[in-house]
């Protein structure tokens, strides 16, 4: 029987952030998510998808990068795309910090962008320290933060887990102003965290879907 995955969309863009900010990149958005974060700019990915074959989702993926999102993508099982995927793609998976992400380590070309979920998501009790400790050097950490108060608890997480990996941090968009990030940055001396902003949300229309 040919696994099946409920599928919101697939489409061929730019990676809007991240370690690929600028790169072309085919996505994958997978229906379904275990969290509900208050400034969440995908709810249409909650419920609204059909059931495709891997096979059919394959057909979709233009670029050589493949980021996997959501929703949450490892709210489903994924092995068996990532089977497909590993050995001629670059595949990034954005997760949302409650999932364990150890399961699927043992695909090459395949790494994590885990979002810790800061006070202004709402979803801060939802984090999984499990998957915090494990994250490798080719992966992201990556912080949503909306005020100075999340940017303290983004500091906090960084002191305990002692992360190997990139830290990218970025703006609830239209609640903090980037220049707060930056002056923060500078008073603390944090030389390992990286600003974002999603690039998407300004070559296209913030609510732009498909981009």
């Amino acid at each position: 029987m040919k696994q099946m995955l409920k599928v919101n969309e697939i489409f061929n863009s730019i990676d809007g952030e991240g370690k690929r900010a600028g790169e072309l990149a085919s996505f994958i958005r997978l229906t379904g998510c275990n969290l509900r974060c208050s400034y969440c700019d995908t709810l249409y990915a909650m419920n609204e998808g059909h059931e495709m074959s891997i096979e059919d989702i394959i057909k979709g993926v233009k670029h050589y990068n493949v980021t996997l999102t959501g929703g949450e993508p490892l709210y489903q099982d994924v092995h068996g795309l990532l089977e497909e995927l590993w050995h001629s793609h670059d595949v990034n998976i954005e997760t949302n910090g409650s999932m364990d992400i150890t399961k699927y380590f043992d695909y090459p070309n395949t790494w994590f962008t885990v979002d810790y979920k800061c006070y202004c998501s709402a979803m801060s009790k939802a984090m999984l320290p499990k998957t915090f400790k494990a994250l490798r050097p080719q992966d992201v950490l990556k912080f949503v933060v909306g005020s100075v108060k999340d940017l303290e608890q983004a500091r906090s997480v960084c002191d305990e887990y002692e992360p190997c990996c990139p830290i990218y941090i970025s703006p609830v968009f239209g609640q903090i102003k980037p220049s707060q990030i930056v002056d923060y940055m500078q008073k603390n001396n944090m030389e390992n965290w990286r600003v974002q902003l999603q690039l998407h949300k300004f070559i296209w229309d913030p609510m732009k879907r498909g981009v």
